[in-house]
């Protein structure tokens, strides 16, 4: 399964804000540190996060994170959460994206019970899907292009590149703290390290000011991405952990996700 999508870069790889007017955010000392709040227990299901996308400065395209709903895979209750990023209408002309994944998590335990991806750019196109059994511990990877199926052996718990975002997010989490996982991607496991660096407080599109908290995810996933850049990401530091801020630096400039003030968390049902 290669990873070289759009959606990696929005929703798992993070850069020091290049600039306000880049990022649309404006950074500000805290002065004193806000009240860390405990995580949520739980996802909302309608939870509904639009980002818009720069690159250098420049809008390049959308992306969005979605908690569709609760559904069951292999007889377990899970969350389906749906990545989606493509070009914007100036960008698509030279170089169409829309990519697509869906990441089915376990309601309990919080890992993934399956992946899959759908991806278009330019002239790559990729159906796949990977299913993690925990009692066998394997993968059973499948490709809807051309058929190809095999098993993987797997860890577990696993994530995947989605899962692991949200797993995060119901950590008690504060400066300092290094919160480690594993996270299966290109049909192996590699260990993930989400460094909480510090709080800062962001002023948001809008003119609303947040507490945030700077993680930096740490990998030895293979891919440019990982190994020729690095990434942060700014959570709000109350109970939903809300990522408002995803950036990554590049070696060909840097990438900023920027949550949109419209963004809204709509509460269609309890995640429970």
């Amino acid at each position: 399964m290669k990873v070289r999508t759009l959606a990696v870069v929005l929703f798992l790889s993070f850069v020091p804000p290049a600039s306000a007017q880049t990022s649309n955010f404006s950074a500000k000392k805290t002065p004193k540190p806000v009240e860390i709040a405990a995580p949520a227990a739980a996802h909302l299901v309608g939870e509904s996060l639009v980002y818009d996308v720069f690159w250098m400065g420049l809008h390049v395209g959308f992306g969005s994170l979605e908690v569709r709903e609760i559904t069951e895979v292999a007889g377990r209750r899970a969350y389906h959460v749906i990545a989606v990023a493509q070009t914007n209408d100036a960008l698509s002309t030279m170089y169409p994206v829309r990519d697509e994944i869906h990441s089915y998590i376990d309601a309990e335990t919080f890992h993934s019970l399956e992946f899959r991806k759908k991806l278009s750019e330019r002239n790559y196109r990729a159906d796949e899907r990977i299913t993690f059994d925990p009692v066998s511990k394997k993968g059973l990877y499948e490709s809807f292009r051309n058929g190809e199926k095999k098993e993987v052996e797997i860890p577990w718990p696993v994530h995947d590149l989605v899962s692991a975002f949200y797993w995060f997010r119901l950590q008690p989490a504060k400066p300092g703290d290094k919160i480690k996982t594993r996270v299966s991607s290109e049909e192996k496991t590699y260990d993930l390290e989400l460094d909480v660096m510090r709080q800062e407080t962001k002023e948001l599109r809008g003119g609303q000011v947040v507490d945030t908290l700077a993680v930096e995810p740490k990998t030895r996933l293979q891919g440019i991405l990982y190994s020729r850049g690095r990434a942060w990401v700014h959570f709000t530091s109350d109970a939903r952990r809300v990522p408002v801020l995803i950036t990554l630096k590049t070696p060909f400039g840097p990438v900023v996700g920027a949550l949109r003030p419209s963004s809204a968390t709509k509460n269609s049902s309890s995640a429970n």
